[in-house]
């Protein structure tokens, strides 16, 4: 039941959300995942990174009348999302990250649909970010709009992509990598304008780099073999008592923080959750300060927070 509220977190954020709680559960639970699934899980989280970006950027394309833009991002956003609906039954994850196990183990089949989808994704993907970054139209709306400095985006705390548009190099996969993360000295795409159009092209080089992860990680898991099992399953399990465990990731919008607390008696005392809108709300609202109206929309777009991760 847990494991199923934390997916739901955040709509927009099932894998990282999820992948947070499982982190911090196996961490009570003393448990430490195989490498295999640890791939697994990274696959997801730079899957859904891929998707939720493609669709943002799809979205600011809206917001400044640039139809090709929107119809384009919108369309590619479609297989990015069905992929993981092939993988899980879900196209926004659910049930794919679970504690202890997985119920959708990532198969030969699944790594070349992979494969496939991003061979056809990319080329179009990328033709039409090159088309729009390169637009007059698009860059007069979009540059020296909504600016947050890179001295503001540090002295409010700033994380994730909204920092790093603004120069801030603020990744939990470089800073404090997990899993599949460890030892891939992943290094952070950062810019310095700190506007729309950094933001924007935070999605784009971000997606790129998904790609590369990607990559990377199926040929790891190539590697080691499709003859995978859970060693030991936790089919009944204790948490430490009178423990603290602090879980973060990096989902698409910035740091995710899960912080589970347990009693003498190893149950649950407190559990507390960070979504990265509550880091990055004011700095849209210091954004917006002294732009016109009509740039409220791409402002709020370039950020895309999330107004119930507002109340964690």
């Amino acid at each position: 039941q847990r494991a199923t509220l934390s997916e739901n977190i955040a709509g927009d954020t099932v894998v990282g959300h999820a992948t947070a709680f499982t982190n911090a559960t196996e961490a009570l639970a003393g448990w430490e995942a195989p490498e295999w699934l640890q791939i697994e899980r990274a696959i997801a989280l730079e899957q859904e990174r891929i998707a939720v970006h493609t669709g943002d950027l799809s979205a600011i394309c809206t917001d400044v009348a640039y139809q090709l833009g929107n119809a384009v991002f919108g369309r590619l956003r479609t297989p990015m999302i069905n992929y993981l609906q092939k993988w899980c039954g879900s196209r926004f994850a659910k049930s794919l990250i679970r504690p202890f196990k997985t119920n959708f183990m990532y198969t030969e089949e699944l790594a070349k649909d992979w494969e496939e989808t991003i061979a056809k994704y990319l080329p179009h993907f990328t033709e039409m970010a090159e088309q729009m970054f390169d637009l007059p139209s698009v860059l007069s709306r979009i540059e020296r709009t909504g600016v947050v400095s890179t001295q503001l985006a540090r002295t409010i705390g700033l994380v994730g992509m909204a920092g790093k548009a603004s120069g801030l190099s603020r990744d939990v996969r470089a800073s404090h990598p997990w899993g599949a993360y460890k030892g891939m000295n992943y290094e952070p795409v950062v810019m310095k304008s700190g506007d729309v159009y950094a933001r924007a092209q935070m999605r784009y080089k971000e997606i790129m780099k998904s790609i590369q992860i990607i990559r990377d990680l199926i040929a790891k898991r190539r590697a080691l073999g499709n003859q995978q099992k859970i060693e030991n399953p936790q089919t009944k399990w204790e948490a430490k008592s009178d423990s603290i465990v602090l879980s973060m990731t990096e989902g698409w919008r910035g740091m995710i923080c899960h912080v589970a607390v347990t009693g003498t008696d190893g149950d649950l005392r407190a559990y507390k959750i960070t979504d990265p809108s509550v880091h990055n709300w004011l700095g849209l609202a210091l954004a917006v300060r002294e732009n016109g109206i009509s740039d409220f929309p791409i402002c709020n777009k370039s950020f895309d927070l999330s107004y119930c991760g507002h109340d964690l």
